[in-house]
């Protein structure tokens, strides 16, 4: 490989240069102020240039996607859109896109021009020509002018083609595609700013694919029928037929979030943060077009043999949430907290609800996308491989930190829910991580000790230290835990693709760039040419390895031929190693029509032989082909952008979660009232899983360092989430306390009762302890469990017996408790005042002894006739 540009050398410096520091800052919160811009990247020789002064050059389309020489629409299984030909009948390489003025002085004379760099040495340096310099793109086309006069902000389509080999008689340049590979092409346009002199603007970059060169053209005096073909195999054999696997991911970007129980009405609701769910699920949106496009592709060619090499991977959260909605749950949209606390005095006992939330516009229309949307994801499912990711593409090293039975359990254990959900039951015991690696002991940790990671290459190492091929790795040390990996540059070529494009953790730091200085269009060809460059490689390796039985009976051999040590043979290469597996991202951002052009082009290669199909479940019941490996404690050695601070998080994820725990021991299960609880409760375990979700954490930016912008929006998003779960779950412990009294309790008599009122503002029943601490002289009984019902209160007295001096002021504190002894409420004093009840007893007696005595002497005198003078005048 010749012409790789200094220009990668430069990046592998700029980021560390550039970025030392901020890497070395927190990675929670917002971008620093003092992050790389696009533009400080451009003045440091990245490539691409992410932010050109003058002009922006972008591809939006290649035809044909690919080149495989036959003369049929779309080539041999090329799986493209038929190729122009000319009168010799050579095929031309056309791209055309777009030229924006992006500075703010007019262009003029702006010309482009098609060229071509070496090809790819093999599938694994697939990725390399996308960051080379635009010397290194040798073969040249001749300039075209486009426009004479481009004004700033003004954009012009171009369109430029070259054939793809020599036409004889024609001094015209070609692209001299000879050979099978994959062949990096270059736009590069040039134009006179006004007022300066001509310079090279911009230049935009993509792949093709060429698995079959074109038939050279026709020479001058040959007839039609005297057709000049490429040789081939003697036998015509071809080459061996790549085994693929796909998974087809179906997940969204976290955007439900936790209410306060009770906040938004007595029935649990679906809250998001934006309307983004409910845009994917509609006509149209990004995961009806996944669905539709996979069940497209397997009615088209190749289709049978694409339904067993692809396997459906299914987010448990996404499916409960779009569940919920399809089963008329109310869905209410905004980005708030959750409305008033209901908490206890000095809180926020507001209206309820959360004025920042509202309906959707038309929620007859959203229930009947999400039941329309699992309806086709049933008959998808249906005779086709599933497997569960991790619930919210949680991390599962972040998981693994916090040590949360119950967290875990609703990262990994939700097969039962698919089932119920979809009717097909996944395959067991296999961990997609989100991040595509997985760190030593992390399985150990989320109690997964047998399972089988598929994992990208990178994250494995055999028992020298060194990376392993993809295939089936035996990890040592561990209950027979195994990882399948899968190609690191397909997985990257693949992560790159969409609206929202990633440097995955595995990826190779050098052909790491600011990947949104490529159009869409231009990193979803990138993707096809990775997906296709295995079987480039199986085309180099030359036709396939002739059978032991089959050579036996070409050569008419007895019996025992073909048994010797010359049959016994271990083919190397392609006709060895586990072709595709290719795994996007989880939240894989590309529309239905993307994502089936990539469906159709791999169904075109099974449909012509050059793939063949291998179902996830064989894979995965395959041998090991590497034997005492592991997991690597560092992918690339490089900085990773999107590392979670761990030491930080796990903290505040577990002090959650624990709160979490209190309000499920508070619910009051023997009452049929609380059958609704659980609906209100599971959104805050699921919270914290969302505020852990691998989604956008290395999106954006140069994908080598913080600084740049990478992964900045999830870390915003994460800090936030936390933010959110914490207060939600404070809130809601809130909503059952003591309500306190207004002024000083007086006891009338030793043994008065005192009162309290307990209020429980949640949406189900809960049974409470009361805690009571009393001056030694005040005997307060034990209240013992104390039931509240749903969204009600209850007065409680207490028992008391007081001992004290009449006159004096005491405090009883009351503390409201849940049978895990975390408090529920502040202490709520009672100020209580003895009514001086033993000197008022004694000066009852006393005037009751008197008027004893008072009266009885005067019955006494009655009786014996001695008038009282009291009684003078009053004789009857």
């Amino acid at each position: 490989m010749t012409g790789r540009p200094v220009g990668r050398a430069v990046r592998a410096v700029v980021p560390t240069a550039l970025c030392a520091a901020l890497a070395l800052g927190p990675l929670w919160g917002v971008q620093p102020a003092g992050a790389i811009t696009p533009a400080e990247a451009a003045a440091a020789g990245y490539i691409p240039n992410p932010a050109p002064t003058l002009a922006r050059i972008t591809i939006d389309e290649i035809s044909p996607t690919v080149l495989d020489g036959a003369g049929g629409p779309g080539g041999a299984g090329g799986g493209g859109r038929v190729a122009v030909g000319t009168e010799s009948g050579v095929p031309v390489v056309t791209v055309s896109g777009t030229i924006t003025n992006v500075g703010d002085i007019p262009l003029e004379s702006v010309d482009v021009r098609l060229q071509r760099g070496p090809r790819a040495a093999d599938a694994e340096a697939v990725r390399e020509p996308l960051v080379w310099s635009e010397p290194s793109f040798a073969v040249r086309g001749e300039f075209l002018r486009v426009a004479e006069t481009v004004a700033p902000g003004q954009s012009v389509p171009y369109r430029v083609s070259m054939p793809a080999r020599e036409i004889p008689g024609d001094p015209a340049p070609d692209l001299q595609l000879t050979e099978p590979g994959i062949y990096p092409l270059l736009v590069n346009v040039n134009g006179t700013p006004e007022g300066g002199s001509p310079a090279r603007l911009d230049d935009a970059r993509t792949q093709l694919p060429v698995l079959e060169a074109p038939r050279p053209a026709a020479l001058p005096g040959v007839d039609d029928d005297d057709e000049v073909v490429a040789p081939g195999p003697a036998d015509g054999r071809g080459p061996t037929p790549v085994p693929l696997t796909m998974m087809w991911p179906l997940a969204a970007a976290p955007a439900r979030i936790a209410t306060v129980p009770g906040a938004e009405g007595p029935d649990p609701v679906v809250a998001l943060t934006d309307d983004s769910l409910l845009r994917e699920l509609s006509e149209g949106g990004r995961l009806t077009g996944l669905v539709r496009a996979a069940d497209d592709a397997f009615d088209g060619p190749g289709g049978q043999d694409l339904r067993r090499a692809v396997c459906l991977g299914v987010d448990p959260e996404l499916l409960g949430t779009v569940s919920e909605i399809a089963d008329g749950r109310a869905v209410l949209i905004g980005n708030g907290t959750g409305g008033d606390d209901g908490g206890s005095s000095g809180r926020n006992r507001g209206g309820r609800g959360d004025p920042e939330r509202s309906a959707p516009a038309d929620p007859g229309a959203v229930e009947a996308d999400a039941e329309r949307w699992l309806d086709e994801l049933r008959a998808l499912a249906e005779g086709t491989c599933v497997v569960t990711l991790p619930a919210a593409q949680a991390g599962l090293e972040a998981v693994g930190a916090v040590g949360s039975t119950e967290l875990t359990r609703a990262a990994l254990d939700s097969d039962d829910s698919v089932e119920r959900i979809l009717g097909v039951s996944p395959i067991p015991d296999v961990l997609v991580p989100a991040s595509g690696t997985l760190l030593p002991g992390t399985a150990e940790a989320l109690g997964e000790p047998g399972a089988t990671a598929v994992v990208a290459a990178p994250s494995t190492r055999t028992d020298t230290g060194l990376v392993p091929p993809p295939g089936m790795v035996g990890l040592a040390g561990t209950d027979d835990a195994r990882a399948l990996t899968y190609s690191a540059p397909i997985g990257a070529a693949l992560a790159a693709t969409g609206s929202a494009p990633e440097n995955p953790r595995y990826s190779d730091p050098d052909t790491r760039y600011w990947l949104t200085a490529d159009s869409a269009a231009a990193r979803l060809q990138d993707a096809r040419a990775a997906l296709l460059a295995p079987v480039v490689d199986a085309i180099d390796a030359g036709p396939a390895p002739i059978a032991p039985l089959e050579a036996a009976g070409a050569a008419g051999a007895g019996p025992s031929a073909g048994t010797g040590p010359a049959a016994d043979t271990d083919p190397s290469g392609p006709a060895a190693d586990q072709g595709v597996l290719a795994v996007p991202p989880q939240v894989w951002s590309v529309d239905g029509e993307a994502a089936g052009s990539l469906l159709e082009t791999l169904g075109a290669q099974l449909a012509a032989g050059r793939m063949r199909a291998v179902p996830l479940t064989e894979r995965l019941a395959g041998p090991v082909t590497v034997p005492d490996g592991s997991l690597a404690d560092d992918p690339t050695g490089a900085v990773d952008p999107g590392a979670v601070d761990l030491a930080g998080v796990d903290r505040r994820v577990s002090d959650a979660l624990r709160g979490v725990g209190t309000l499920r021991s508070l619910v009051d299960a023997a009452d049929p009232t609380s059958a609704d609880a659980e609906g209100h409760l599971d959104p805050m375990v699921t919270e914290a899983l969302r505020a852990l979700s691998e989604t956008g954490r290395r999106a954006g930016g140069d994908g080598t360092s913080p600084g740049s912008g990478t992964g900045a929006d999830a870390r915003a998003g994460t800090a936030e989430r936390l933010d959110r779960l914490e207060q939600t779950v404070s809130r809601s412990l809130g909503r059952v306390d003591l309500l306190p009294p207004g002024s000083v309790f007086t006891m009338a008599s030793p043994n008065s009762p005192l009162l309290l009122v307990t209020r429980n503002a949640l949406p189900f029943p809960v049974r409470v302890g009361v805690t009571v601490t009393a001056p030694d002289d005040i005997t307060v009984e034990p209240v013992g469990v104390v039931q509240i019902p749903a969204s009600g209160s209850r007065t409680l007295q207490v028992p008391t017996q007081s001992d004290a001096e009449g006159g004096v002021r005491h405090t009883v504190a009351f503390v409201l408790e849940g049978p895990d002894g975390r408090p529920l409420s502040e202490p709520v004093e009672l100020s209580v005042q003895t009514g001086g009840y033993p000197v008022a007893q004694a000066f009852a007696l006393a005037a009751a002894a008197l008027a004893l005595l008072l009266g009885g002497r005067r019955y006494l005198r009655y009786r014996r006739g001695i008038l009282d003078p009291a009684d003078e005048g009053h004789r009857p």
